[in-house]
């Protein structure tokens, strides 16, 4: 593979986890928020379950690969399933609740601050699992994007710092499902590498799907089927086209190509895309700070991608 097609590569690996990223704002801003009244396992079966639907063939043109997969890669798809699909989905879906319901008490604020923890444990974890060496300048404008992620979040009208409670319930889902998506990121980089990115996405999902239905089995959440209404369905199938499968797709395809490193800092894209669709769909105008952090973000993302030493490391891995 020459330079340029390793730097194409790069670029493209890292614009479809962007991609992936703002389907995935979508979904925390507009869609989860209507399932509310509905228990979080029966939420986060059917968008796996109808999701896996879609995916099957993907499947089933890429058995033989499913078989010739590894012992590591059978466990690193497990807790991708387990903590990236079932868990963490359970945990963010649960402290988004809790944000919007006003019995509670807890803020938005609380889950924002706290769900942007996942790229350190990314970070950490890809440099300790899968030994991901970048140059130290990596780093230094990884560090740039969180510090900017955070600004984009906490100067948005009716999110302030003063809002963050850190010792109820909503603060550890967020926090667990800041562990769960971060580790997910590198695991989720360890079996793509032995799978094609469309067998790696309906195998995910098909794990997933069974370990949600089990989930609420156990949990005797069935029962709540009763209580959706024909715009649940509608939101599920969107979910399937937009943040569920068709994300997961775009978001697999995007880091066959790229460091998982790399992958946890262009996640940063959902900020800076919530804060958009708020701008263009509610109006809401985007203060003096807001227009800073989004420019910074954006030079971070740049400076990351054109970085030589990660196109080092990514022919090392042959991607």
């Amino acid at each position: 593979m020459t330079r340029n097609s390793k730097s194409f590569s790069l670029v493209i690996g890292a614009v479809a986890v962007g991609v992936a990223a703002l389907l995935w704002s979508l979904d925390g801003v507009f869609i989860r928020p209507q399932f509310y009244h509905l228990p979080a396992g029966l939420v986060v079966f059917f968008e796996h379950a109808l999701g896996f639907l879609v995916l099957i063939p993907f499947m089933v043109r890429g058995r033989k690969e499913i078989q010739q997969l590894s012992p590591g890669g059978w466990g690193s798809l497990i807790w991708v399933s387990l903590w990236g699909g079932l868990l963490g989905t359970l945990f963010i879906t649960k402290a988004f609740f809790a944000a919007f319901d006003p019995e509670v008490g807890t803020t938005l604020a609380t889950v924002v601050i706290l769900q942007k923890l996942q790229p350190v444990f990314a970070l950490f974890l890809a440099r300790l699992i899968l030994k991901e060496k970048l140059n130290k300048d990596f780093y230094v404008w990884a560090l740039v994007a969180i510090i900017a992620a955070y600004f984009l979040a906490f100067s948005h009208h009716g999110i302030h710092l003063k809002d963050i409670r850190l010792v109820d319930s909503a603060s550890i889902y967020a926090l667990m499902a800041a562990f769960a998506f971060g580790s997910s990121t590198v695991f989720g980089k360890r079996f793509t590498n032995e799978l094609k990115f469309e067998t790696a996405t309906a195998l995910r999902f098909g794990t997933t799907t069974v370990m949600a239905l089990i989930f609420i089995l156990v949990a005797k959440q069935l029962t709540g089927i009763s209580e959706m209404q024909p715009l649940h369905w509608k939101l599920l199938v969107l979910i399937v086209f937009s943040s569920g499968a068709l994300s997961m797709f775009i978001y697999y395809f995007g880091l066959k190509r790229i460091p998982a490193s790399v992958a946890t800092i262009f996640e940063l894209v959902w900020p800076l895309s919530a804060v958009a669709l708020d701008f263009i769909i509610n109006k809401n105008t985007l203060t003096g700070i807001q227009y800073i952090a989004s420019a910074v973000l954006l030079l971070a993302f740049f400076m990351i991608v054109r970085r030589k030493s990660v196109k080092e490391k990514i022919a090392d891995k042959g991607e």
